[in-house]
């Protein structure tokens, strides 16, 4: 069976089984690499069994996926930027990434444990460390257990890919602002307004929405999600639009300083 049919019917999750053309290509060209009977036939995986040291010790677990689904491409993509992912499964609301080495899977669990994917903060493991968990149900009740990370104070919502550069500048200037964020990637078959509404729950100060038009105009929308009067501040001007951050930001940090306990 071709690997880009197992996945399809491995999967429980709503819409991988109608998976489009273009998809599959994407999947293609993310997973450049197939194992053949159970054995990775390049890279430094080479002739070593999917249950090899090796193996487990270059696989992510990844749980908290978001209870709507995901989509497998999206899923994979999400952890590409890393490095070669060798293969990709979706499990309910886990899954598993394999890389070609260690060192990459290490690295992305660091970074992307408590990353926010599509509205779901995932938790992040090398498989390796939870070997002996690897039952579904004792995984799935393993997940509740993991801290969370701090929550961040920001959540930037990219609705575009060919205006990173924009909204990177726009990340860089809330670090600066020691406003601690998160990116991600809209897409048109998620309700914007329950991207927000979610976070919000999860005690996120602020939403940034940056779109193709905030690029051309050098603007920015910011949803305040949290105090006794949230809002929403559209079309501002870039530096306006700092400056009310940074106003706000320093209100947050110190009603923040009044909680007990809080650190």
């Amino acid at each position: 069976m071709d690997r880009l049919d197992r996945f399809v019917k491995g999967s429980n999750l709503s819409g991988v089984g109608s998976m489009s053309a273009d998809k599959e290509e994407k999947l293609h060209e993310i997973l450049m690499v197939k194992p053949k009977n159970g054995f990775w036939t390049v890279g430094k995986l080479n002739g070593k069994s999917k249950d090899s040291p090796e193996a487990i010790n270059s696989r992510l677990f990844v749980g908290n996926l978001p209870a709507a689904g995901v989509q497998l491409v999206k899923f994979t993509e999400a952890f590409a930027k890393y490095g070669t992912v060798l293969d990709a499964s979706l499990h309910n609301r886990f899954g598993f990434i394999q890389y070609d080495c260690a060192e990459v899977a290490r690295r992305a669990a660091d970074e992307m444990c408590g990353f926010l994917l599509e509205g779901s903060r995932i938790d992040v493991n090398v498989a390796s460390e939870r070997r002996k968990k690897r039952n579904p149900g004792e995984i799935m009740e393993s997940v509740k257990k993991i801290p969370r990370k701090q929550v961040s104070d920001a959540l930037v919502i990219i609705c575009n890919r060919d205006i990173r550069n924009y909204s990177d500048a726009i990340i860089h200037r809330l670090k600066e602002l020691n406003i601690v964020c998160d990116s991600f990637f809209w897409s048109e078959n998620m309700p914007l307004q329950q991207i927000i509404t979610d976070i919000t729950k999860d005690g996120v100060l602020y939403a940034v929405v940056v779109t193709e038009a905030c690029a051309a105009d050098k603007t920015i929308n910011i949803h305040v999600l949290q105090g006794k009067n949230p809002k929403a501040f559209r079309d501002v001007p870039l530096g306006d639009g700092f400056d009310l951050l940074e106003r706000d930001f320093k209100k947050a940090q110190a009603a923040r300083a009044q909680v007990p306990g809080y650190l």
